[in-house]
């Protein structure tokens, strides 16, 4: 059985090239991998150097990744550095077809996730290779190198039309999509399904996955939104403005700072929380202060990865409980707060034009650049299902938010 856990950061000691004494350096924690409680060595050291020699920002789809390989590995008996000559007896190729296209055949991953876990697979194995921690040959290799030519496209696509980049025969092709088809917003019909299904979860995940359908938050935004932006509000209210950034410990995106709407409502609802005597027990675990209002059961701040895994067995408990095919990501609920929000705004009856429409969406959800927002407009204009305003949402909400829910 394959378990994470998170360690803490720690010192290490170097010894300087040419010079007796010895230093410390702070390093940062990694997800560290265990296999049958047995330490994961090559991974583990993978994961080191993404973290502490790499300075990658976010790993969470490294993460995802390897273990998703590492699993498949235990569960087919392979070994992650043995390759038969034959390729389809290669356990990379297997991995690929068997459990990524398999996976992207039936619907449950997107080719462009089964495309960016293959290419981290990629990735580990060279850098295993260039640390010596396996050794390649003509027969023994994991992939085959190749090399595309890949169109270019700009003011001097005249000058150079093509330019030539290395790959491997593991690639997963991604149909291109238009701007539109990227988005994959919620439907009248998935909204109010996942509503049923919200109310079975727990009192955290609910808040979390609130905050990205009323408020267009992004996974990470909503997991690090702090305590101290909560206050009990007047109910005779709509909507509540307050600003979110790195001067309040909030991780947007580029490190922005901007002003988000929430429901009184849910902000109502995460004051009964932060309240709650559940939260106190949960903060009482923790060896410091918590900024932030979500709290795991272990005393600890919510992860993407903890949101992720509580997605995903909700997304099974519509599949099982409900009966119903649900191919969505978390992220899709900030692209349905997004289509509604902006339809709402583009109502007769709210009187705004198109530009002022477009601008309060681009400002509450963060978009840099204003392409992205024009996307939305796009999606609601060809769209062939009608799209209601945001009462609509407020009504589904109003089914998931009980004035007496079990706060123990």
């Amino acid at each position: 059985m394959l378990t994470i856990v998170q360690s803490d950061d720690f010192k290490t000691e170097i010894q300087t090239p040419f010079c007796k004494t010895k230093s410390s350096i702070q390093l940062k924690g990694f997800p560290t991998f265990y296999e049958d409680g047995e330490y994961v060595m090559p991974i583990n050291l993978w994961m080191n150097h993404l973290v502490n020699v790499k300075r990658a920002k976010n790993i969470n789809s490294n993460v995802r990744a390897i273990s998703r390989y590492w699993r498949f590995l235990k569960s087919h008996e392979l070994s992650w550095k043995d390759f038969p000559t034959i390729k389809s007896n290669k356990p990379t190729y297997i991995f690929r077809n068997q459990d990524l296209l398999a996976s992207v055949k039936a619907g449950e991953l997107n080719s462009s996730t089964a495309a960016v876990y293959m290419n981290h697979i990629i990735k580990f194995y060279e850098w295993a290779y260039y640390e010596r921690l396996i050794n390649f040959s003509k027969e023994n290799k994991p992939f085959e190198v190749e090399f595309v030519s890949i169109k270019t496209t700009g003011m001097l696509a005249h000058i150079n039309r093509n330019y030539v980049v290395r790959s491997s025969d593991l690639r997963i092709r991604v149909p291109k999509r238009t701007p539109e088809q990227s988005l994959n917003p919620l439907t009248e019909d998935e909204v109010k399904l996942y509503s049923r299904a919200l109310k079975e979860q727990s009192i955290e995940f609910q808040i979390h996955q609130l905050l990205q359908l009323m408020c267009g938050l992004r996974i990470e935004e909503a997991c690090t939104f702090p305590a101290k932006l909560v206050k009990r509000c007047d109910p005779n209210k709509y909507h509540i403005q307050v600003s979110i950034g790195p001067h309040n410990g909030v991780l947007t995106k580029f490190g922005s700072v901007r002003t988000i709407e929430i429901p009184t409502l849910l902000m109502n609802k995460m004051h009964r929380y932060l309240i709650s005597e559940r939260r106190l027990k949960r903060e009482a675990k923790a060896d410091e202060p918590i900024a932030e209002l979500l709290i795991t059961n272990r005393g600890k701040p919510y992860t993407t990865n903890a949101i992720q895994r509580h997605f995903s067995l909700t997304r099974n408990y519509i599949h099982n409980e409900l009966n119903t095919h649900f191919q969505h990501r978390t992220h899709d609920l900030r692209a349905t707060y997004g289509t509604f929000r902006l339809a709402s705004l583009l109502d007769e009856k709210v009187g705004l034009s198109p530009f002022d429409a477009m601008s309060l969406i681009m400002g509450w959800m963060g978009h840099k650049d204003e392409k992205t927002t024009w996307r939305y407009l796009n999606f609601i204009n060809r769209s062939k299902a009608s799209i209601r305003a945001v009462c609509f949402l407020d009504q589904v909400m109003e089914s998931v938010i009980n004035e007496h829910e079990d706060l123990s």
